[in-house]
């Protein structure tokens, strides 16, 4: 065991499985458009996106909220807008055309809680605020916000979004670390594991744990056992899973192997 109580061994497995990704994941993240959001619209997708599709239902809405309020960037803005609302849950079905209360509330919430942070510096720029907060926060931090449905996953992505070099332990990190090592881990095993190997990699921890999701959501890419290949988007629209991949393949190689 090492000083954050995870074995070597475990760190090892995880390197290398960071390795079988590829050298596609150096920088990755870093591309990634979701980090050039202001602040008002980075709290917006971390909690839109909370057990919802990320390209399918949330990018949609937050593009439809910046074109129809593009003077909503700071946080406290939009703190404003939800309060001309009679209700958080009236302001999410109107502005972001989604009818979930208690998602609305958890919003709410959230939005009052980096307005918070941004108070205590009010003469430097919210971002400049949120980056530091991002920095010097710690995972179990999110304990302290007692916010109903926002766990450490949305905790950590904040973070990310704000600029922390971190990962959030959702479903593909925790599935990618416990495949990894052929057993169940938690939240924040997984979180403590792929910092720990991105880090004897020289990786930036967000880049890999971009590029997981990245690669875990479309599932005709099997990332651990084998080597990665991207499909055409053209190829990929026609099999819906990993499945329909591997006995289409297997049909090519029956017939193949007829002709010899």
């Amino acid at each position: 065991m090492n000083e954050i109580g995870i074995a070597e061994a475990d760190i090892n497995a995880v390197v290398e499985g960071i390795k079988r990704l590829g050298s596609d994941v150096q920088g990755f993240g870093t591309v990634d458009p979701a980090w050039a959001r202001p602040p008002a619209v980075l709290v917006i997708d971390c909690v839109l996106s909370l057990n919802r599709k990320y390209d399918g239902f949330v990018v949609p809405r937050l593009d439809a909220f910046v074109n129809e309020n593009p003077k909503i960037r700071k946080v406290r803005d939009l703190a404003k807008l939800i309060a001309s609302y009679p209700t958080p849950h009236a302001f999410m079905q109107q502005e972001l055309n989604y009818n979930y209360e208690d998602r609305a509330n958890t919003l709410h919430s959230v939005v009052e809680f980096v307005c918070k942070i941004v108070e205590e510096m009010p003469n430097v720029p919210e971002e400049d605020v949120l980056k530091q907060w991002a920095i010097q926060a710690k995972p179990e931090d999110y304990q302290t916000l007692n916010i109903k449905g926002f766990g450490i996953a949305g905790f950590q992505y904040l973070r990310m979004l704000f600029g922390a070099d971190t990962t959030k332990p959702d479903v593909h990190i925790i599935r990618f670390v416990s495949k990894i090592l052929d057993r169940n881990v938690s939240a924040i095993e997984a979180l403590h594991l792929l910092e720990a190997s991105s880090e004897r990699l020289g990786l930036s921890v967000r880049d890999v744990d971009t590029y997981i999701w990245e690669i875990s959501a479309r599932p005709q890419q099997n990332f651990v056992d084998t080597n990665l290949v991207r499909l055409d988007p053209d190829v990929a629209a026609a099999f819906p899973n990993e499945k329909a991949v591997n006995e289409a393949l297997r049909s090519v190689l029956k017939k193949r192997n007829k002709k010899k």
